[in-house]
């Protein structure tokens, strides 16, 4: 009876440990989490689509929609930084506070303590999947589609005054103002692959539209001159009388694709694909391999290697809060941004090894598809061996 009774005492205890610890874990990777998005949301808020609000390019309405489809892009990567972050700040602190050492002391095993991390990571871990490989994708289409309609809806726009413009490849466009909705004073330098000026062209005034079929930004010119530069020495600023010549109107062909993210053919980019696209692009890829003695084409590498690529980063959530554990329990630091520089370096070593991996993708023969589960391998291997090492003592 009295045995009986310990056991139940027992049960209730672990409970309550184990609903501490897990709301401890919770709050730390919300609040981690929370953070990160917003550090990388401002990343690529201010890289991406802050000139283009400040220069009255887009909306307010629309910036704010771009920031809200940012998120899903972002979050593959906030949630193993966020759970690792967690778990170092929720561990560390009761570890700190000798917590770790009073539930050992009443029999607690670090596996029991360590059961609500792992659980709220294998949950992580499988938001991560549909994050990775259907969320992400579709946003980040959602957003260059966005960004692209809200542009050409106003083409106009896109042309900024009084500001040196280098967003399309191959030109520097400059327009000194406007009157009205005529646009004056264009000055621009087309480039060649070592980025020297082979063309000048300056204009009075100019009007912008935009071709759908094309994806493109026609700027035409009028009433100005075009000044052709010599082809074996374009920094020479000599040029003959035959080579500059006066135009009354003269069309130029701005492309959007790699601005934007479009392509000419409507073949859709591996990173912007979802997991069904993605294996529909791989059964295309094997069919074009019949006939090939059994060796994987590059194109079938390139699809595999995304695919494992984002399995293994969701898989990372896990893997990290493995290695976390040990870690904050031997560490036992309170501090916050003490855990959040260990965090931050522990993520970089991940991450790097994952680019040494990715750096094989070229060389089909060495499986990088395979080999990018490495990172994940040896992060889980050293965390349950210091986990183990960590439950003897």
């Amino acid at each position: 009876m009295d045995d009986k009774l310990e056991a139940c005492h027992y049960d209730v205890m672990l409970k309550l440990l184990h609903r501490h610890i897990l709301k401890e874990i919770l709050v730390s990777t919300g609040l981690a989490m929370g953070l990160f998005v917003f550090v990388l949301l401002m990343g690529n808020a201010i890289r991406d689509i802050a000139e283009l609000v400040a220069a009255g390019k887009l909306g307010p309405m629309v910036f704010f929609q771009l920031i809200g489809l940012l998120i899903p892009y972002v979050a593959a990567y906030a949630l193993p930084l966020g759970m690792l972050t967690g778990t170092l700040m929720a561990l560390g602190r009761l570890s700190s506070q000798q917590e770790i050492t009073a539930m050992k002391s009443a029999g607690v095993s670090l596996y029991q303590v360590a059961t609500p991390v792992f659980l709220i990571s294998f949950v992580g871990m499988v938001a991560g999947i549909l994050v990775n490989l259907h969320f992400a994708p579709q946003s980040r289409v959602a957003y260059k589609q966005l960004m692209a309609t809200a542009v050409t809806q106003n083409p106009v726009g896109f042309i900024e005054e009084k500001r040196f413009i280098h967003e399309f490849p191959g030109y520097v466009i400059y327009m000194g103002g406007r009157d009205g909705a005529v646009m004056k004073d264009f000055w621009i330098w087309e480039l060649d692959k070592e980025n020297r000026v082979k063309l000048f062209l300056r204009a009075a005034e100019g009007a912008v539209d935009f071709d759908k079929e094309s994806n493109e930004l026609v700027l035409t010119l009028r009433n100005g001159t075009a000044e052709q530069r010599d082809e074996t020495n374009p920094e020479a600023l000599d040029a003959s009388p035959d080579k500059s010549l006066y135009f009354g109107e003269l069309p130029i062909a701005l492309p959007l694709d790699q601005i934007f993210g479009e392509r000419r053919d409507k073949r859709i980019r591996t990173k912007y694909m979802n997991f069904a696209q993605l294996m529909e692009r791989r059964s295309e890829a094997m069919e074009g391999e019949l006939g090939s003695a059994g060796e994987i084409s590059e194109d079938r590498m390139e699809i595999q290697m995304h695919l494992q690529k984002n399995f293994a980063m969701a898989f990372s959530v896990f893997s990290l809060a493995v290695f976390g554990v040990p870690l904050a329990i031997r560490i036992g630091r309170r501090e916050s941004y003490a855990n959040l520089g260990i965090a931050l370096v522990i993520a970089m070593s991940y991450y790097f090894l994952m680019i040494m991996v990715s750096w094989l993708e070229e060389n089909p023969a060495m499986r990088p598809d395979l080999l990018i589960w490495l990172p994940n391998i040896i992060f889980q291997s050293v965390g349950f061996w210091m986990l183990y090492r960590a439950g003897r003592h």
